[in-house]
């Protein structure tokens, strides 16, 4: 029995609920404004394609060629002026100096020779040489003569002698080869030498070297 009324409770209760809802909505309907009526759209007119001519294209006609804008030419640079050549100035020669000439010699002045001179050869200790020669003068006197023996070694005369003929000829034999003795020498090289002044009144010819010659005593 509860069951039962229980239904027809809830039945009563949604069917008062749809009548309110019901209500409701007419009176919302009232408060609304219309709705705005709907435009009619005039439809565009229709083109009968097949009436119209053809519009015919003369496909032989050639298309209308555009010239091309000729490119813009760069101006060439102005030319750079050519230097002018120049010639180089020849380089200048030197003059050579002038060779000066040799003082002039008095016709005063005298000169010595020497011939037939003998020279001293290389030889064992205690060897002998044979000296000699001729000087003679073409002006005046012969008035000194030296014969010596140089070291090569220490660098100093190992023998020297001196003569003053006062003649216009001197003679080696008897003289010079008397005072230079190549018995006493110790092994080792030496030099001969014999030089000679000549004078005519007040000139003179100066220390001239007649001989020079070198050798060699060594063991025997």
């Amino acid at each position: 029995m509860n069951m039962i009324n229980k239904k027809k409770i809830l039945t009563v209760f949604i069917i008062a609920c749809m009548a309110l809802m019901l209500c409701a909505c007419s009176k919302l309907k009232n408060t609304l404004p219309p709705l705005p009526t709907p435009r009619t759209e005039t439809p565009a007119p229709t083109v009968d394609i097949f009436s119209q001519p053809a519009v015919t294209a003369d496909v032989f006609a050639p298309a209308p060629t555009t010239d091309p804008m000729p490119a813009p030419t760069a101006e060439l640079p102005a030319q750079m002026p050519v230097p002018p050549v120049v010639t180089p100035a020849p380089t200048p020669v030197p003059t050579p100096e002038p060779t000066p000439e040799p003082p002039r010699e008095d016709p005063n002045t005298p000169h010595l020779f020497i011939e037939n001179e003998t020279l001293p050869q290389s030889m064992p200790r205690y060897g002998v040489a044979d000296l000699y020669g001729d000087i003679y003068t073409d002006k005046g006197v012969i008035a000194m003569v030296t014969g010596r023996i140089f070291s090569n070694d220490s660098g100093e005369d190992v023998q020297i002698c001196n003569f003053y003929p006062y003649t216009n000829t001197f003679s080696l034999a008897g003289t010079v080869n008397a005072q230079l003795i190549f018995g006493v020498l110790e092994p080792g090289s030496y030099t001969y030498i014999v030089s000679a002044i000549a004078e005519n009144e007040s000139y003179s010819s100066g220390s001239v070297v007649l001989i020079e010659h070198g050798f060699q005593i060594y063991y025997d």
